[in-house]
């Protein structure tokens, strides 16, 4: 790829063979002039910051490419591409993650055939800790090649835009590891502008254990109320928060558990948001769908596009507990990693508001019009009902997990 070789052409070729290649070309002055070994090194860390370049595009708290100068105004309807959870090795316990990379790289299929205007990955890119009691620093970094080696098959046209895991930076966070993070993937909170409309990357393990990181969490607090002060004041089209833990999944009273924020920060951040005209929020985390409202405002928590996880029971329990009691609230089998069950979410945002349907990837749509086709999506502002058994039948992979694994060939 670095050399602008056709990769269908060159996907045989052996690791010794392409060094050999280099090594060539090298001594032939190719890749530069003087000491052949010091022009090899040289070009191979140009081609490593290059590559590595476009998962970095999140710095100084904004976004190359969509900043409000480039992208404040609205320009009419566009959709774009929401992934959740990669979380390469979580089938396997980190013994391998050829499943999660096979269903990614599906994913990154559809991606490209949509066109959307940038794809969104809410998370969890890899598995493996960076940190903490069960810390596997080797696998996490070779999950982070592999999650690249994926991503970077993305069209160049197409935006990636990153938000930061639990997996990703640890459950208790330290600022080693959020600088960890950010060498890997860019900042870990940031704004961005798309076609008129506002967005506000956070980082959720703040509000989750933030024991180790006070300081980092109280930045991020300024900088969230400076941002909706400036919101409400340049009230553009729409505004979307985005981050991995959501801040409830069921309702907005509900108790702190393992899958959404401690109540302080969740009631002070969310009522700024809604003040703020926010009125989509898009997450991850739970490894299944939920959808959850608080007056003009949706939290959607989008199911993996790697593993998933057979809950049988509503989310509104699970999540709220401590730690959910798998044998009573997960079936047999209890992860699902492929194309009937891994999927993606198309976001639509227009005059009206915000649109959103859910896809498992052996049944994405084959364009972004397809999506809605038929008046699919949901959104508050479209009036549509709203009660706890309408959320509830929204539930799971296929609208209800019961249905969904009861399906022949399911288990």
């Amino acid at each position: 790829r670095a050399l602008g070789l056709n990769l269908s052409k060159t996907k045989d070729t052996k690791p010794h063979e392409a060094a050999d290649l280099m090594a060539l070309l090298a001594e032939d002055r190719k890749l530069g002039k003087g000491d052949p070994a010091a022009a090899l090194e040289a070009w191979l860390d140009q081609t490593r910051e290059a590559f590595d370049f476009r998962f970095r595009k999140a710095h100084h708290r904004s976004f190359d490419g969509l900043t409000a100068v480039e992208e404040g105004e609205w320009r009419g309807e566009f959709s774009f591409v929401q992934l959740a959870d990669p979380q390469l090795g979580m089938l396997h316990g980190d013994k391998s993650w050829e499943e999660e990379k096979a269903m990614l790289s599906l994913a990154v299929q559809h991606v490209n055939r949509l066109k959307p205007r940038f794809l969104l990955v809410s998370g969890d890119l890899t598995n493996a800790w960076p940190v903490g009691p069960q810390a596997d620093p080797l696998n996490a970094a070779k999950q982070v090649v592999a999650v690249k080696e994926v991503l970077r098959e993305v069209d160049s046209s197409i935006p990636i835009v990153l938000v930061p895991g639990n997996h990703d930076i640890g459950q208790v966070p330290t600022p080693n590891e959020l600088d960890l993070y950010r060498s890997r993937w860019g900042d870990d909170y940031f704004s961005f502008w798309v076609g008129g409309v506002y967005f506000m990357v956070l980082n959720s393990q703040f509000y989750m254990d933030s024991s180790k990181t006070e300081n980092q969490r109280k930045d991020q607090d300024a900088w969230i109320e400076a941002q909706f002060e400036a919101l409400k004041k340049r009230q553009p089209k729409h505004a979307v928060v985005l981050s991995h833990v959501p801040p409830f999944i069921a309702e907005p009273t509900e108790t702190q558990g393992w899958a959404n924020w401690e109540v302080e920060p969740r009631e002070r951040i969310v009522k700024l948001a809604k003040n703020a005209g926010v009125r989509i929020w898009l997450c991850g985390h739970y490894h299944g769908n939920a959808v959850a409202v608080d007056e003009d405002l949706e939290v959607v928590t989008c199911a993996g596009v790697g593993s998933n996880i057979n809950w049988t029971a509503n989310p509104g329990v699970v999540a709220t507990s401590i730690r959910p009691d798998f044998e009573k609230c997960v079936g047999d089998p209890p992860l699902l990693a492929d194309a009937q069950h891994s999927g993606l979410r198309v976001v639509r945002l227009d005059e009206d508001g915000p649109r959103h349907s859910w896809f498992v990837l052996a049944d994405a749509p084959m364009s972004l019009e397809d999506a809605f086709r038929q008046g699919g999506g949901n959104s508050p502002g479209r009036k549509q009902k709203r009660n706890s058994e309408a959320i509830n039948n929204r539930l799971g992979l296929y609208g209800n997990y019961q249905d969904a694994f009861n399906k022949p060939g399911a288990r």
